[in-house]
């Protein structure tokens, strides 16, 4: 019965193609979307949890990552925070793919206001150990250097 679902003939990368075609999806676009969609998923964990909350992916054109942010204090610490985006960005797909990163500041496609009362409720020492998880992963001593500045005061 299984069998009669689901048809047993191959379909040829050409006849595919043609479909994607017809469709208005092309190689490239398809390409996009598949890097947009696995850096929105891992962008937690390459900016770390306050700023993904604040931010997100929107597009990649030409090697440039369009972000979206809710602040301009936001644009300013992602700002920081490129060379490690364009390194995990290049993790996550390959290297070459996000050459640089544009970041603009606007509303949010997801509501952001759930993540910001989760990182409300941690206080102390839980909002301490995401900033020392993120710390840890970074290599940039300038950006290291911004973050036990930030620790310092908590």
């Amino acid at each position: 019965m299984k069998d009669d679902l689901i048809s047993s003939k191959k379909i040829e990368t050409s006849e595919f193609r043609s479909i994607l075609n017809q469709m208005g999806i092309t190689e490239e676009n398809l390409q996009e979307k598949i890097s947009v969609h696995t850096l929105k998923n891992r962008w937690k964990e390459i900016v770390g949890p306050v700023f993904a909350s604040n931010s997100e992916v929107n597009s990649i054109q030409f090697g440039k990552l369009r972000i979206l942010v809710s602040h301009n204090a936001y644009k300013q610490e992602l700002l920081f925070l490129q060379n490690r985006i364009i390194r995990e960005s290049a993790r996550f797909l390959g290297k070459g793919i996000v050459r640089s990163i544009e970041i603009s500041i606007g509303k949010l496609t997801v509501s952001y206001s759930t993540a910001i009362n989760e990182t409300k409720e941690k206080k102390g020492l839980e909002g301490k150990e995401d900033l020392i998880a993120i710390l840890e992963k970074e290599t940039d001593p300038e950006i290291k250097k911004r973050y036990l500045e930030i620790l310092q005061y908590l």
